[in-house]
């Protein structure tokens, strides 16, 4: 394994842009379960499909409840190496650019000014209208959700607010999609950490950087669909390979 952690230092030294995919396994050291794991937070909460927050009152109530479960959670962890590893290399080149399919908020909790970094599957952080996108603060939603009250609805066009992440059957942020597409095939280097590469679209994004020359790097504890077509392979934990990687 030392052979491939000197390998991926210099391919991300040479790099002149470096996209880091990270999904949940980058989260677990902070004591995150990955949410489809057995203990995942889908395991004890059934999903609320988007169209049933649309059309039932009931469902948003329940919808912003499992919010509330799921912040108090995030407040008692926090960001571990992985997510300072990260930070580190968009530190290290204005190009590179961050990708998370994570909606936990830890990396921006260790960004300093960087605004490199979309986050494809949104932040459970925050809550946006969604009609005209305005951002709010989770308070007075939570407050109405303990209530069981109606949830408010946007200050500017009476639109529905709900959580800014992507529910069961919601579209996806089609500026965001496109943007990590052309990202992606504008890299060199195309580096994953912690995802199974399983979860469309986002599974699509290595093939894409493959089919323009980019070189695939992945570290996850278990096996990708990318294995075998990618550069480098390490299946372990990222915080046991990223403390040996020498960035100079």
């Amino acid at each position: 394994m030392s052979n491939q952690i000197e390998e991926l230092a210099n391919l991300i030294k040479n790099s002149n842009r470096a996209i880091i995919l990270t999904g949940a396994g980058i989260s677990t050291d902070s004591g995150l379960p990955d949410f489809r794991s057995d203990n995942g937070f889908w395991k004890s909460n059934k999903p609320i499909y988007f169209n049933d927050f649309i059309k039932n009152e009931q469902s948003r109530i329940l919808s912003w409840k499992r919010n509330i479960e799921l912040n108090n959670l995030l407040e008692k962890i926090n960001p571990n190496d992985g997510h300072r590893f990260v930070s580190k290399l968009l530190d290290l080149n204005e190009d590179n650019f961050l990708i998370t399919q994570n909606i936990d908020g830890l990396h921006q909790r260790v960004f300093q000014k960087n605004t490199n970094i979309i986050e494809i599957h949104g932040n459970a952080t925050s809550a946006k209208c969604l009609e005209c996108k305005k951002e709010y603060s989770l308070k007075i939603f939570h407050q109405a959700a303990r209530n069981d009250e109606p949830i408010p609805t946007c200050h500017d066009c009476s639109g529905l607010i709900k959580v800014a992440t992507i529910s069961f059957g919601q579209p996806m942020n089609t500026d965001d999609l496109v943007n990590a597409q052309n990202l992606t095939a504008d890299c060199d280097l195309f580096l994953v950490l912690g995802s199974s590469l399983v979860v469309q679209p986002v599974a699509s994004l290595p093939k894409i950087a493959l089919e323009n020359n980019a070189k695939l790097a992945i570290i996850n504890n278990d096996e990708t669909p990318y294995d075998g077509l990618a550069d480098i392979v390490i299946n372990a934990k990222i915080n046991d390979v990223i403390s040996e990687i020498n960035l100079g």
